[in-house]
């Protein structure tokens, strides 16, 4: 049988486990503010980043600004997104995640950006024993998906204007790899790890309610993509469809997700149920985090 995410253990309360999306979170329909707003998507021009950026659209920003290292990647994803929403302006910016001062620069050029999502990621090759990954994979793995981000993170708080709306959104697509072994996923398992503690850690320093900054990291799912294909086989998993973590990404960036501030979760995981979670998220200063007390 294939593997399938619903069979891995997740906090009891949460009894339902999502593959498709779901008129819950549905982007109209998901609680977020979308009047306006430009969201700032990395990695958007395939994939779950596409995803993202359809759903963001479809919510109704103003803006969706896509980075991705493809110009031909970013032509096609911004011709079939004017098509879909011609009322929303498409931005693409050929730019790799590791070159940190074209991203500042394409930061900057945005605008005042209201989301944030990181999504772009590079890995080692996975499905092979961790001892033939050499030590510059595992840097080039860490340097983009720990020190790249944490620049963007860290550029995006201080130095970019402040959107009309007041407030600044992090959204980082993380892995599952942080909570599980996977044998042959060492490296990029733990560069998302570290990614997810960041995150937590910042948000001890930038709260909502002292900085307008609120910072937020997920698992998007057992997706088939293009990445994934080189992989894995179409039967390897019960694959997850991928409209799910692109309106759950919406969802995480409305006031109603803000209580999850500094947590890691899964975009399969039922919004409703954690939202019944709220009292004990506020309670429970380690609970949904990385740590020793999961």
């Amino acid at each position: 049988m294939p593997m399938s995410g619903a069979d891995i253990p997740r906090p009891s309360e949460i009894e339902t486990y999502h593959i498709m999306s779901y008129d819950r979170i549905s982007p109209k329909k998901s609680g977020f503010d979308a009047k306006g707003k430009t969201v700032f998507i990395t990695g958007g021009a395939g994939g779950i980043g596409y995803a993202i950026a359809q759903s963001f659209a479809a919510a109704g920003v103003s803006k969706v600004v896509i980075t991705s290292r493809s110009p031909e990647s970013q032509n096609k994803a911004k011709k079939e997104l004017n098509a879909s929403f011609p009322d929303v302006e498409i931005v693409t910016i050929p730019v790799s995640l590791e070159d940190l001062d074209a991203m500042t620069k394409a930061l900057n050029s945005a605008g005042p950006i209201d989301v944030l999502v990181l999504n772009a990621y590079y890995s080692h090759q996975l499905n092979v024993p961790s001892s033939t990954i050499s030590a510059c994979e595992i840097g080039k793995t860490f340097q983009a998906n720990v020190v790249a981000n944490w620049h963007l993170i860290q550029t995006y708080i201080n130095s970019t204007p402040a959107p009309a709306s007041g407030s600044k959104t992090i959204i980082a697509v993380s892995s599952a790899g942080s909570h599980l072994s996977i044998p042959g996923n060492t490296g990029y398992a733990a560069s998302k790890a570290a990614l997810n503690r960041i995150i937590d850690m910042q948000a001890d320093e930038y709260t909502p309610k002292k900085n307008g900054v609120t910072l937020l990291s997920f698992h998007p799912g057992i997706i088939y993509t293009p990445g994934a294909k080189q992989y894995f086989s179409e039967d390897a998993f019960v694959y997850e469809d991928v409209k799910l973590p692109g309106d759950f990404a919406v969802w995480l960036a409305s006031k109603e997700a803000q209580f999850l501030h500094g947590r890691f979760v899964w975009g399969q995981w039922d919004v409703d149920e954690l939202v019944a979670l709220k009292q004990r998220v506020e309670k429970e200063p380690t609970f949904l985090k990385i740590g020793l007390v999961y």
